[in-house]
């Protein structure tokens, strides 16, 4: 009867976050605005504005294009790169595997700011160098680099989206059996032909799965294109949802219908990525036993791949981390820097500063207590669904993922107005609910394909033996499983640190998270202290995936496969 009760306790705590705020935002869209906010009476006007006009209709269709741009770009230099790492002879794989990865520990925000600091046509420390080598040859040489452009925009988000899909291919490759690779080569097939034609086929689940995350995250993103459109000359759905939000007079009613515009793109998105990864997964031959086939070897083309990959860890890495730390001790921008810029005021107004402390107390707080929720919800709920399956579990488990395909802006929306009135707007615990709702999906799933993998005949001898059922899966299931839980834990810490669409629309003066002061100093100009605190909040991402895996053991690649969310 407990148990009983506390599974109903647990399935209707999910059932509200996950599902409530949609229903306000997509019930929002038909009240009449007023200048602060909705009215008691029902209107039409906002959904059919936006489902309507040529103007909403374009924001969408700039949304879904700079996505799409982003995405295919991602794909190409992502899926490159798991190749290269996880099926040839490539020396060094360690160190490329974590320099490839290094830019996750960048929001894009961050380094958009980065990037600002290194592509601005006049004070931009690429340009200026540049302008510097080519003065001797060029009588008057033109700035190289334009970050305030569309090209800006899908430069930095591909740089920073294609390290998502290299850890989703890659973790599908180093799972995969490779015995049908191996019959390829031994019945004569060229590299290219079984990378082709066997490979990739093989992974394409989480191929399309990382396309469709990198879609959905570039889509609703509304911070890099907001900034760069307005002096590029393009503005996307999201920046204008965000602007309905919050600019007065608000438009919640059209930020609603916007919202639910771009759920509905999300929502078709993930059930072509499952109609599309169903006939490829019947074919999928993944096991645990890890690649244990013979490399492709490279020969003269791996100069050429080395030389790829050092330019992608320059502009990556090397680039954006030294811009950031740099312009973080700059009084202000300058494309020379001297002595009389350099300052360390903004680290010691952040180590001394309260809201700031606090801003970063919460910063971690939310991290720690998100993920920990994340990894005990998510393990329940799978473990209900595999070990005790009917429609109950089944339905709770389907509707835990569903936020998966849900923005992290609309999901901002619909907690805004489900909590505007009650105690817990304003307080770090509606950023709790937030990140919960947008990352549990991760545990549910990943927590799903680790017990997946432990035979039913483990727990059914406990339960024999006199066990009770949650004995048996404290004692069993859990410490089996306990490095598939860590990097569970690990990540969703991280993806909460980074977390900006959502904490910008729900935080108060109480409630600051780093990301949210970031993005507000650098809407103000101060691109400075912006970069400090960008820092700072890369300096803790860094340490989170460092002590996962120098102390744990746990690597973060663990919380991706082929059964991962998109």
């Amino acid at each position: 009867m407990i148990r009983r009760l506390a599974w109903l306790t647990m399935a209707a705590c999910v059932v509200f976050v996950a599902i409530v705020p949609l229903v306000y935002v997509i019930d929002a869209q038909f009240y009449r605005e007023t200048r602060v906010g909705l009215a008691n009476d029902r209107s039409l006007v906002a959904f059919v504005d936006v489902f309507s006009s040529a103007e909403y209709l374009g924001f969408l269709a700039n949304a879904l294009v700079l996505a799409g741009v982003v995405t295919v770009l991602s794909l190409l230099i992502g899926v490159g790169w798991a190749l290269v790492i996880g099926r040839t002879d490539m020396r060094g794989k360690r160190t490329w595997d974590t320099l490839i990865t290094l830019p996750l520990y960048l929001s894009p925000f961050t380094g958009l700011m980065a990037w600002i600091a290194l592509g601005s046509e006049k004070t931009g420390f690429v340009n200026v160098v540049l302008m510097a080598v080519l003065r001797p040859f060029v009588a008057q040489p033109q700035p190289v680099f334009n970050i305030w452009s569309y090209a800006g925009v899908v430069y930095v988000m591909t740089l920073f989206f294609c390290p998502l899909v290299y850890l989703f291919t890659v973790g599908s490759l180093r799972g995969m059996n490779t015995a049908l690779e191996e019959a390829a080569r031994t019945s004569g097939a060229s590299p290219l032909t079984v990378v082709l034609k066997i490979t990739l086929p093989l992974c394409m689940p989480a191929i399309f799965a990382s396309g469709l995350l990198v879609f959905i995250l570039g889509a609703e993103l509304y911070t890099i294109p907001g900034i760069i459109g307005s002096t590029a000359g393009f503005t996307t759905l999201p920046w204008r949802i965000f602007q309905d939000s919050t600019a007065v007079p608000v438009h919640r009613a059209h930020a609603a219908a916007g919202g639910t515009m771009l759920l509905l793109i999300t929502v078709v998105g993930v059930w072509l990525q499952g109609r599309l990864t169903r006939v490829g997964e019947r074919f999928v031959t993944v096991g645990g036993k890890g690649f244990n086939g013979r490399p492709l070897s490279l020969g003269a083309w791996r100069v050429v791949a080395w030389l790829a990959l050092a330019g992608y860890v320059v502009a990556a890495d090397l680039l954006p981390f030294g811009a950031l730390l740099v312009s973080s001790v700059m009084k202000y921008s300058a494309g020379v820097i001297t002595a009389e810029v350099l300052t360390s005021k903004h680290y010691a107004m952040f180590f001394t500063t309260q809201n700031m402390l606090g801003a970063l107390w919460n910063t971690i707080f939310l991290a720690v207590l998100s993920g920990a929720v994340c990894v005990v919800v998510g393990f329940l709920i799978s473990y209900s669904e595999l070990r005790r399956p009917g429609w109950a579990t089944k339905g709770l488990a389907f509707l835990a993922v569903l936020p998966v395909a849900v923005p992290g802006l609309v999901y901002g929306l619909g907690l805004l107005w489900t909590f505007l009135r009650t105690p817990l707007y304003g307080t770090v615990w509606i950023l709790l609910l937030a990140y919960v709702a947008k990352f549990l999906p991760y545990g549910v799933i990943v927590s799903r394909t680790g017990l997946m993998q432990l035979h039913p005949e483990l727990s059914e001898s406990a339960r024999m033996s006199g066990a009770s059922a949650g004995r048996t899966m404290l004692s069993i299931s859990m410490p089996l499983l306990k490095p598939t839980l860590m990097a569970i834990l690990f990540f969703v810490m991280l993806m909460s640190i980074k977390e900006l669409s959502a904490s910008v629309l729900l935080y108060s003066q109480d409630s600051e998270v780093l990301s949210v002061l970031t993005w507000h100093y650098m809407d103000n100009g101060d691109y400075q202290f912006a970069a400090a605190i960008g820092f700072v909040q890369t300096l803790i991402m860094m340490g989170v995936v460092f002590l996962a895996q120098a102390i744990f053991r746990v690597r973060l690649d663990r919380a991706f496969g082929r059964e991962t969310p998109a």
